[in-house]
């Protein structure tokens, strides 16, 4: 609470937003990754020996096929993007040092552009608020099915994550990449696949 008063009070005289965002993102970090601690512990005593019979696998892969194909190409609500853009905020306030500071402002204000957000201040200020529960903020962002719009979003939180150097950071975001589809493996062989994407650290 103190972080979200901190980044209102900075950003209503516009100071840098990050150092408040940083303290946010911390509070938010230790929540998940506790309860994610939490829902592993209760899918490993969950675990069974038996292994599905050749017909069912089969069956199996035909919905997830189509699953991929829908989401290939579809609309975002202003609700997810607001979701969006705080989540990009959130790893942003990772990068406190000074040195990574506008590096990290610029990442967070491309997600706007990315999301035709041209309003970028007071829509994250707005929406910051409704996000203070780590985990309505990740399942609105779960709720993101547009193909495009989750890789430009675990790109730039990765190029963040990056740039702060910070253990819980990666941690994290390989927790929020798995539940988007995007297992440790795919969200590398994602991140090689746009070598070529402007590099800030």
């Amino acid at each position: 609470m103190i972080g979200v008063l901190a980044f209102l009070g900075a950003a209503s005289k516009g100071h840098s937003v990050f150092g408040p965002l940083f303290w946010i993102g911390i509070g938010s970090v230790l929540i998940y990754l506790k309860r994610e601690k939490d829902d592993n512990n209760k899918k490993d005593t969950a675990v069974t020996q038996t292994t599905p019979k050749q017909p069912e696998l089969s069956l199996a892969k035909e919905p997830t096929a189509v699953a991929d194909e829908v989401e290939q190409d579809m609309p975002v609500s202003f609700e997810q993007k607001e979701a969006a853009l705080c989540l990009v905020a959130f790893f942003a306030g990772y990068n406190d040092d000074v040195q990574t500071n506008n590096a990290a402002y610029l990442l967070s204000y491309q997600s706007a552009v990315f999301f035709g957000i041209t309003n970028y201040k007071s829509t994250l200020t707005a929406a910051l608020p409704k996000y203070q529960d780590a985990d309505k903020l990740i399942d609105t962002v779960l709720t993101i099915k547009d193909k495009k719009s989750k890789e430009f979003i675990l790109l730039t939180c990765y190029d963040l994550t990056k740039m702060s150097r910070k253990a819980e950071a990666h941690e994290f975001l390989y927790n929020i990449a798995d539940e988007m589809g995007y297992d440790k493996a795919r969200l590398d062989r994602l991140v090689e696949q746009h070598s070529d994407r402007p590099i800030y650290y």
